[in-house]
């Protein structure tokens, strides 16, 4: 990630920071897990951030942010550059599918603690669990992880 900038920090640690991706040079969101909860670090599309809920001081903070610096349009552009897993996820987020993703020792698998809307579970059933492990793989990378719950 290049051209990190704290936009929150929580009281026990947690960071966020607007980054650019130098490979797809689009705007991402870097979070930070404190280091007492193993500082795992997750990155998110802006729109997936800001769709997250309960929403925080991270969010209006983020928004500030970006209305000073007037990366809006910036934001909007990286959207035209997103990859079809990216926009797989962000699909499945935007239907409120509430899989998170584990990543440990290089394996990467989901987790579903809740029970979803049926448009999100159907969305996965029928568009990415059809997906051959590295594909499916590629798209949960881009869910929240498991330690931002």
């Amino acid at each position: 990630m290049e051209n990190l900038q704290e936009f929150a920090a929580s009281s026990n640690g947690d960071q966020w920071l607007l980054a650019e991706d130098p490979v797809t040079e689009q705007i991402v969101i870097l979070h930070r897990g404190n280091r007492s909860s193993g500082g795992h670090e997750t990155r998110l599309s802006v729109e997936v951030f800001l769709r997250q809920t309960p929403r925080g001081p991270e969010h209006d903070a983020l928004l500030t942010l970006l209305n000073k610096k007037g990366d809006q349009d910036r934001v909007q552009q990286g959207a035209a550059n997103k990859t079809p897993s990216l926009k797989l996820a962000e699909e499945y987020m935007q239907l409120g599918g509430r899989r998170r993703a584990k990543v440990d020792d290089n394996i990467i698998s989901t987790r579903k603690w809740e029970n979803e809307p049926a448009e999100a579970e159907a969305f996965w059933k029928e568009n990415i669990e059809p997906m051959d492990e590295k594909q499916r793989q590629e798209v949960e990378l881009h869910l929240p992880s498991i330690n931002d719950v």
